[in-house]
C-alpha cells in the first residue's frame, strides 16, 4: 500500500511538472515567436536606447537623443535593462523587447508557486495558464514599453511580502519594499498601484503585535521612498546645465514629472495639463477615447477593452466571492490572506481603469494580469470544494458561474464576427463536455477541463496577437487589428532630407532641430546623430526658447530647422526661424506647400530651413 501511494505521488508530481513546463513553453512561444520582426517597437524609447549607448552620461540620465539635450518621460531602470540587452544583442527589435518578454515568461512559474502554496496544485496551474494567455500581456511583453518588467517586479514584491507574513521574518517585507522601489524606477507611480494590497496583507497577516506591524510598515515605507526617489533626487540635484532637460516636465525636474505628467495627468485627465491631449502628436484627445472607451461601469466589459484583458474577469470576480464565502469568516487563514492580496491588487486597479478619465493606454491593463489569473486559480479551488461538499447544488453553481463567463466571452466575440462561429462552437462543446463529466465523474481534474473551455477565447486572441504581422508598436494592443506603420521606417521625404543634412553638417553637430520626437526618432535611429527637439516628446515641452535656439546656431552646433507642419505651435521660435533662416529646396522632396503626393508621413513635411552655423 505504501509503495502504491509513493508511485501515485510520483506520477502526480511528474504530471504536474509536465503541465507546468507545457504552460511555460506556451507562454514563451506567445511572447518570443518572431519577436522583433516588426521593427524596433516604440520608436521614442528605441531612440533613447540608441542615445544611451553613446555615453555613460546619456545612459544615466536616459537621454532621448545623442546630444543629451532632453530625457525621455520615464525613469531609468527599464531603459537601462533594454540598453544592456541592446549592447549584448545589437540595437534591434528583438533586443529591445527581450527584457519584457523574458519578464513575462518568468512571471508564470512565480505566480504558479504562490497560488499553488495558497490554493493547491490545480489552482496554481490554472492561474499560470490564465496569465500565460491573457492577451494584453502578450501585446505588452512583445514590445519595448517596459510594462512587462514592471509587472514581474511587482509580482516579486508580492512574493516577498507573502514570504514575510508566512515566515514572520521582517527582512522579506523590506525586500518587498525595495523591489516596489525598483518598480517605481521603471514606471514611477504605476508601481504604487499594488501598495494597498501589500500593506493590507502585512497589516492583517503578519505574526507580530499590532504595534510592531505598524512600525515594520513605517520602516518599509521609508525604504520604499528612499529607493523610489534615489535617481530622481540625484538628477534634480544636478545643475540643469550639466544634464538633459527633463522631458514632459513643466519645470525641468523629475519631481514635477512624477507629480504632473506621470501623476495628476494619469489620474485626473488629459486636459488637466497643457499639451496633454497630444497623445500621438496630432493634437487630438479623441484618440484616447477611441483606444480605451468612455469611463463607466461597463468600460472593461465592452469594446474596445473587453478583448484585451477581460475574458476571465467575470469568473475571477464571481469565483473570488465564492471562495470567500466557502472559507467563512470564523478564523483568518492563509487562504483569506491570499484573497486579500489578490482582490486587493485587482479591484482598486480595475476601479481606476473603469472610472478614471486620466491619461492611460490599453496596454496598461497588463497590471490586472497576475491578480486576475490568481483569482481564477482561487475559483478552481472553490469549484473543487463545491464538488466535495455540495453535490448537485455545487455542480449547478459551477455550471452557472462558468456558463455566465462563457456567455460573456461569446459576447466579446460578437464584436469580431470573423472569429465568432467556429470559436463559439468549440468553446460551447468543450464546456458541455466538462460540465457533463463534472456530473458523471467528478474527478479532481475535471474543473480544469471546465476552465480550459473558457481559455479558448483568450488563447485565440493571444495567438492572433503573436502572429499579427503589423501590430501597433507605439501603443500595443491585443488582437489581429493592424497598427500604423512604424515611424522608424524613413519615408521618401525623410530619406532625402536626411541625406541632405548628413552631407551638409559636421559629425557631432545636430542634424537639425524640430518640434517633437515624431519628427526626430527615425533620424536618430538611422544615424545615431543628435537631433534637437525643442518641444520634447509631443511638442508641448519648453526645452529652449528663440534666444536659446539662436545661441546654438551662433555656436555652430545647429544649422538646420525642420518644420513638419507644426512649427507654428512654438510661435516665438517660428517667428525667429522665419526672420533669420532661409528655406532650403531639397531635391526630390514634396512639401505641404506643393502638390501632396506620397504617404501621410510625407505630407507632414513643410520646409527645411538653413540657419547658418558650420560652413
Amino acid at each position: 500500500m505504501f509503495t502504491q501511494k509513493i508511485q501515485a505521488f510520483s506520477r502526480t508530481k511528474a504530471l504536474t511538472a509536465l503541465s507546468l513546463t507545457a504552460i511555460i513553453l506556451l507562454a514563451a512561444f506567445l511572447r518570443f515567436y518572431n519577436l522583433g520582426a516588426t521593427g524596433v517597437g516604440n520608436e521614442y524609447y528605441a531612440a533613447a536606447v540608441k542615445s544611451m549607448l553613446t555615453s555613460w552620461h546619456n545612459f544615466f540620465f536616459v537621454a532621448y537623443e545623442p546630444g543629451g539635450s532632453i530625457s525621455v518621460d520615464k525613469p531609468p531602470l527599464g531603459l537601462w535593462l533594454e540598453a544592456a540587452s541592446a549592447a549584448l544583442f545589437g540595437l534591434n527589435g528583438f533586443a529591445l523587447a527581450f527584457p519584457n518578454a523574458l519578464a513575462g515568461v518568468l512571471s508564470i512559474p512565480l505566480l504558479y508557486s504562490m497560488v499553488r502554496k495558497q490554493f493547491g496544485t490545480l489552482a496554481g496551474l490554472s492561474a499560470a495558464l490564465a496569465l500565460a494567455v491573457t492577451p494584453i500581456t502578450i501585446a505588452a511583453e512583445r514590445n519595448n514599453t517596459m510594462d512587462g518588467m514592471l509587472v514581474f517586479a511587482l509580482l516579486l514584491a508580492a512574493w516577498a511580502v507573502w514570504k514575510s507574513v508566512e515566515s514572520g521574518q521582517f527582512r522579506y517585507l523590506l525586500l518587498g519594499a525595495f523591489i516596489v522601489g525598483l518598480g517605481f524606477n521603471i514606471k514611477m507611480l504605476q508601481a504604487y498601484m499594488i501598495l494597498p494590497a501589500l500593506y493590507a496583507l502585512y497589516f492583517f497577516g503578519a505574526k507580530h503585535s499590532w504595534g510592531k506591524r505598524i512600525t515594520h510598515l513605517a520602516l518599509a515605507t521609508a525604504l520604499l521612498l528612499a529607493v523610489s526617489l534615489s535617481w530622481a533626487l540625484i538628477v534634480d540635484a544636478t545643475p540643469a546645465a550639466a544634464r538633459p532637460f527633463i522631458g514632459s516636465s513643466t519645470d525641468n525636474t523629475v519631481t514635477e514629472l512624477i507629480i504632473g505628467h506621470n501623476g495628476i495627468r494619469r489620474l485626473l485627465g488629459a486636459s488637466t495639463l497643457a499639451g496633454s491631449s497630444l497623445l500621438n502628436g496630432n493634437g487630438s484627445s479623441s484618440n484616447l477615447t477611441q483606444e480605451v472607451g468612455n469611463a463607466g461601469i461597463l468600460r472593461l466589459f465592452t469594446d474596445p477593452l473587453a478583448a484585451q484583458a477581460s475574458w476571465l474577469l467575470p469568473l475571477a470576480l464571481m469565483g473570488g466571492a465564492l471562495a470567500l464565502a466557502l472559507l467563512g469568516s470564523k478564523k483568518l487563514t492563509d487562504k483569506h490572506l491570499a484573497l486579500l492580496l489578490w482582490a486587493g491588487w485587482l479591484l482598486p486597479i480595475a476601479f481606476y481603469f473603469t472610472f478614471t478619465s486620466g491619461l492611460w493606454h490599453a496596454y496598461y491593463l497588463i497590471m490586472l494580469g497576475p491578480a486576475l489569473a490568481a483569482l481564477v486559480g482561487a475559483t478552481v479551488w472553490a469549484f473543487e470544494q463545491l464538488m466535495d461538499r455540495q453535490g448537485s447544488f455545487g455542480w449547478g453553481l459551477i455550471a452557472l458561474l462558468s456558463g455566465i463567463t462563457l456567455g460573456f466571452e461569446i459576447f466579446i466575440l460578437m464584436a469580431h464576427p470573423t472569429y465568432l462561429a467556429a470559436t463559439s462552437i468549440l468553446m460551447i462543446f468543450t464546456w458541455l463536455v466538462g460540465i457533463a463529466l463534472l456530473k458523471l465523474r467528478p474527478a479532481a481534474w475535471v474543473p480544469g477541463l471546465v476552465l480550459l473551455s473558457l481559455l479558448i477565447g483568450p488563447l485565440l486572441w493571444s495567438g492572433l496577437t503573436a502572429f499579427n504581422p503589423q501590430p501597433d508598436v507605439d501603443l500595443p494592443r491585443a488582437g489581429p487589428d493592424a497598427g500604423p506603420a512604424g515611424d522608424s521606417t524613413l519615408s521618401a521625404n525623410q530619406q532625402k532630407i536626411l541625406a541632405y543634412v548628413l552631407a551638409n553638417t559636421e559629425p557631432g553637430s545636430y542634424l537639425f532641430a524640430t518640434l517633437d520626437s515624431h519628427g526626430a526618432s527615425a533620424s536618430i535611429l538611422a544615424t545615431g546623430r543628435p537631433v534637437f527637439t525643442f518641444g520634447g516628446y509631443v511638442g508641448s515641452d519648453s526645452v529652449i526658447d528663440a534666444d536659446g535656439l539662436q545661441t546654438l546656431v551662433e555656436a555652430g552646433t545647429l544649422r538646420y530647422v525642420l518644420d513638419n507642419n507644426n512649427l507654428s505651435r512654438k510661435p516665438e521660435i517660428a517667428a525667429w526661424v522665419e526672420a533669420n533662416c532661409q528655406v532650403v529646396e531639397v531635391p526630390g522632396t514634396v512639401s505641404t506647400t506643393q502638390q501632396k503626393t506620397g504617404g501621410p508621413r510625407d505630407q507632414l513635411f513643410r520646409a527645411l530651413y538653413k540657419c547658418g552655423g558650420l560652413s
